[in-house]
C-alpha cells in the first residue's frame, strides 16, 4: 500500500471512529437558567454615583456594585473590600497622633473592565467631591477634616487630617469613582454632573455590574467576572421597581420576590403567616422622623412657616400628636416613639422629654405664643397669618400616608391646619443643586426615616456649615437649623477619641434637640426584611445590608 493510500485509510478510520464515539456519547446539557435573586424596591435610585445622593435605596445598590474601602457586616464589623487591611494604631496604620491613616489596597482588585483599582481612584474621588464644578450633595467630611488624600503608590492610600477625626471609618470612601472613566469626562466638560457613568453603573468594582436599568420597571445586575473574590455564587440580582407597599406585599405573598425591603411593622403579622418566608429585624440606626423647616436665610432655601420659629409652637406640635397611639394602631404595637436619633445605643440621652400626648399643654403653649383663632374659622392665626402647615412625605408609602391623616386630625384639634403635599421617591431627596423639594424648603413638616453614620453616631445634617444656598448648593442641613451650642457639640464629638466623653457629648446634643424640638421621633424604625426560604446565606446587616451578596445562593 502506498503511503498516500495509507494516509487516506487512516484518516477515514479515524473519522468513522469519531462519528461512532459522538453517537454513543451522552448529549451535552444546555445551560440552565441563571441563578437569580429578586428583590423589590418601591423607591427607585436617583443616581448610581453616591456623591450625588443621600437616598437609602440608592445606597443598597452601591453596596452591590460600587463598594468603597469596606462594608459593615451583620456583626457590624468591617468586611474588607478595596482595603487589604483595616487600620488601627496597633497595626501601625494609624499614626500615634491620629492625624495620618495609611490604608493598603488589595492588589487583586479590578474594575469590571479589567482596569486595576488603585489609590489614584481614591485621590480622584476626593478631588471630584471637593471640586466646586461638581454639584455633589455634600463635601462633608472631606472639606471639613481632611488635609490631603495622596497615593504613596498604586496600592497605598494615605489620608491626613488637621485634627483626629472620630467617625472616619463610617464616613470616608464608602464608594469609589473610576478615574479612567470619569477623568476624560471631567477634562472635556469641566464637571462630572452629567457623566453617563452616573446612570450606568456598568464599570464596577463590586460583586455585580449593572447590566440594565429601565426606569420605573427594573434594574438587572450581573455577576462580575473580575470581582477580586472571584465570580459570585449567583448569576444575577433582579431589582423589581414596584409602585408602593401594597405591590411589594403582593410580590412577597406570591414568591415573586426573594427579598422584601423596608417593610412596615404593620406588615409583620401577615408575613409571619407565610410558610416560605422568614422575617428579619435588624438595628440600623433608623428612626421615622419629623423635620421642621426653620430656614430664615433669604439667600438659602424657601423659609418655613413663621410660627415654627417659636419653640413653643414646635413643642405644642409635639404634645398635640399621640405618637404612642400611632405606633400602637398603625404599627400594631411593634415599635414606639424614639426619644432621640440614637435610640437603642449608648448615645441615646436617657432623660429626654418624650412629649407624651397632652392636648391641654399644646393649647396652652399656642395661646402663650399668641396663636389664637381670632376669626372663628377653626384654625389659629396671628397678625393675619393662618397657622396652616405644609406636611410632606414620600407618595406611595402607605403607613406614612396613614400617619399624615391621623396627625392632621390631632393637629386640627388644637387649631393647626395641615396641607398634605407629598413627593415622588425619585425627587424627594434630591439635593439643593438639583432642586429637591425638601432641600429647597418647599415644606413645613417633612417625614422620612433617618439614621446617623451608623454604626457610628455622628451625623452632619444639623451643622450650620451644611445649610445649602444658591452660592454654595452643597450641604445636607435642609432644615436651616443653626444652634451654635449644638453645632459646637457636634464638631467636638467628631474630634473626641475618648468613647465615654463622646457618649456624654451626644447626651448633651440629645437634650438640646429635644428641648428645642429640632427633630421629633415618630417611631423607632429598625429595618424589617423578608427572605424567601429558597435562598441561602443572605446575612442582612444594619450597616450595609447587602455586604455579602457575593455568597448568596438559591435552590430551585
Amino acid at each position: 500500500m502506498s503511503l498516500k493510500r495509507l494516509a487516506w485509510t487512516t484518516l477515514l478510520l479515524a473519522t468513522i471512529a469519531s462519528m461512532f464515539l459522538a453517537a454513543c456519547a451522552p448529549a451535552t446539557e444546555p445551560p440552565g437558567p441563571p441563578k437569580t435573586v429578586t428583590m423589590t424596591f418601591f423607591e427607585e435610585p436617583d443616581t448610581f454615583n453616591a456623591a450625588y445622593s443621600g437616598m437609602w435605596y440608592a445606597m443598597l445598590a452601591y453596596n452591590i456594585f460600587n463598594p468603597g474601602l469596606w462594608l459593615w457586616d451583620n456583626n457590624l464589623e468591617p468586611s474588607l473590600e478595596m482595603a487589604a487591611e483595616f487600620p488601627t494604631k496597633e497595626n501601625g496604620l494609624i499614626s500615634e497622633d491620629g492625624l495620618t491613616i495609611t490604608i493598603p489596597l488589595k492588589e487583586e482588585a479590578k474594575w469590571s473592565d479589567g482596569e486595576p483599582v488603585t489609590a489614584g481612584d481614591f485621590v480622584f474621588t476626593y478631588e471630584m467631591i471637593l471640586d466646586p464644578a461638581n454639584t455633589v450633595q455634600s463635601t462633608w467630611p472631606y472639606a471639613d477634616y481632611l488635609d490631603s488624600v495622596t497615593a504613596q503608590d498604586d496600592h497605598m492610600l494615605v489620608i491626613k487630617f488637621g485634627e483626629p477625626f472620630a467617625p472616619w471609618a463610617t464616613t470616608l470612601f464608602t464608594f469609589l469613582m473610576p478615574e479612567h472613566v470619569l477623568r476624560p469626562v471631567f477634562e472635556a466638560e469641566g464637571t462630572i454632573d452629567d457623566a453617563e457613568w452616573n446612570r450606568a453603573g456598568d464599570v464596577a468594582n463590586g460583586a455585580f455590574i449593572v447590566r440594565e436599568w429601565v426606569a420605573a420597571s427594573h434594574i438587572i445586575l450581573e455577576a462580575n467576572d473580575n470581582y477580586w473574590r472571584g465570580r459570585p455564587t449567583i448569576d444575577e440580582i433582579y431589582i423589581l421597581i414596584v409602585p408602593d407597599d401594597e405591590a411589594q406585599m403582593a410580590a412577597i405573598k406570591t414568591g415573586d420576590t426573594d427579598i422584601g425591603i423596608f417593610l412596615s411593622y404593620a406588615d409583620i403579622p401577615t408575613i409571619e403567616a407565610l410558610e416560605d418566608v422568614d422575617v428579619i429585624t435588624v438595628l440600623s440606626g433608623y428612626n421615622e422622623s419629623w423635620f421642621f423647616n426653620l430656614n430664615t436665610d433669604e439667600d438659602a432655601a424657601k423659609n418655613g412657616h413663621p410660627a415654627l420659629q417659636d419653640v413653643r409652637v414646635r413643642q405644642a406640635i409635639a404634645y398635640a400628636v399621640d405618637f404612642d397611639a400611632i405606633c400602637e394602631e398603625l404599627l400594631f404595637g411593634g415599635t414606639y416613639p424614639p426619644g432621640t436619633m440614637w435610640e437603642e445605643t449608648p448615645y441615646n440621652y436617657p432623660d429626654v422629654n418624650l412629649y407624651a400626648y397632652d392636648p391641654v399643654m399644646a393649647n396652652s403653649l399656642l395661646d402663650d405664643a399668641g396663636w389664637v383663632d381670632s376669626n372663628d374659622d377653626g384654625t389659629r392665626d396671628k397678625d393675619g397669618v393662618e397657622l396652616i402647615l405644609t406636611y410632606s412625605t414620600t407618595a406611595g408609602r402607605e403607613v406614612r400616608e396613614q400617619t399624615q391623616v391621623v396627625a392632621q386630625q390631632y393637629l386640627a384639634d388644637v387649631g393647626i391646619g395641615i396641607e398634605i403635599a407629598n413627593n415622588s421617591y425619585d425627587t424627594m431627596w434630591n439635593s439643593y443643586g438639583d432642586g429637591g423639594p425638601i432641600a429647597t424648603g418647599n415644606y413645613d413638616i417633612a417625614e422620612w426615616s433617618e439614621t446617623t453614620d451608623f454604626p457610628d453616631p455622628n451625623t452632619s445634617i444639623f451643622l450650620c456649615s451644611e445649610i445649602p444656598s444658591d452660592d454654595v448648593p452643597v450641604g445636607g442641613n435642609w432644615y436651616g437649623i443653626c444652634d451654635q451650642e449644638m453645632d459646637a457639640l457636634f464638631q467636638a464629638q467628631a474630634l473626641e477619641m475618648d468613647p465615654d466623653k463622646r457618649i456624654e457629648q451626644f447626651h448633651d446634643i440629645g437634650k438640646i434637640m429635644s428641648d428645642n424640638v429640632y427633630w421629633l421621633g415618630v417611631w423607632h424604625d429598625n429595618d424589617v426584611w423578608t427572605i424567601n426560604k429558597r435562598t441561602s446565606n443572605i446575612k442582612i446587616s444594619g450597616g450595609n445590608p447587602f455586604w455579602n451578596c457575593f455568597e448568596w445562593d438559591v435552590s430551585e
